[in-house]
């Protein structure tokens, strides 16, 4: 069985997993959104996501830590490791103490800023080339655009909870109120990017509509971003 999900967010993904474990299907891979399953008996796994060490793949130091611990490393995403073992050896948490899950979620902000970086170069190149004139760079600014919202919200609400971490540890870091992105906004950079590509098979009516919704989206989204702050 196979079903597609995009998770930004571990715990979200981790509960999403065992849930599936619950119903009898286990998660076997994993590629680019598609998650394959098979059956299983219900309950049978228990899944945990950690955050490796290394970008591109686990370290044999940490896959034989793993295996002495019963654990399977199911599926390597970059530095996004799905775990499982089987329920009937008991509870299976990664991080119980509250400064490890710190240290893990400050992990993922750092990935989560890297990733940002990167795709707002990729962003400022698009727009420089569709300036010099290339109608495919706008449609990649509008693609990227849209992602890049969405990685801004990620390191929003990491960083949240990572402020709510250390209050349970009774510090008293300065109040993080950062509010997230409206995704309106992604979605209006996404409908302009479908009707520039479809400007030669579509009527020119129904460009203009599609051009008016997606900056109506692009502005009422930034509209109820701004009231959030």
């Amino acid at each position: 069985m196979t079903r597609f999900r995009i998770y930004f967010d571990k715990d979200e993904e981790t509960k999403w997993l065992n849930m599936m474990a619950a119903n009898g299907y286990a998660m076997d891979n994993f590629f680019l959104g598609f998650y394959q399953f098979s059956p299983c008996e219900k309950g049978e796994w228990q899944y945990q996501i950690d955050i490796g060490h290394g970008f591109y793949a686990v370290n044999n130091n940490y896959a034989e830590f793993m295996e002495e611990m019963g654990v399977e490393i199911v599926q390597s995403w970059g530095p996004w490791v799905i775990l499982r073992r089987k329920a009937k050896e008991g509870p299976f948490e990664l991080f119980s103490d509250v400064d490890s899950r710190i240290e893990q979620y400050k992990k993922i902000l750092l990935m989560f800023k890297i990733v940002f970086i990167l795709e707002f170069l990729c962003l400022a190149l698009e727009v420089y080339g569709g300036v010099r004139g290339s109608a495919m760079a706008w449609v990649a600014a509008c693609l990227i655009a849209a992602v890049v919202v969405v990685f801004s919200n990620m390191i929003i609400r990491t960083k949240k909870k990572i402020y709510e971490l250390q209050e349970q540890k009774g510090e008293a870091p300065p109040e993080y109120n950062r509010q997230q992105v409206s995704l309106l906004i992604s979605m209006g950079f996404l409908i302009n990017a479908v009707n520039l590509i479809l400007q030669d098979a579509i009527p020119l009516p129904l460009r203009y509509i599609m051009l008016g919704l997606s900056v109506g989206l692009i502005l009422y989204g930034s509209f109820k971003t701004a009231l959030r702050k």
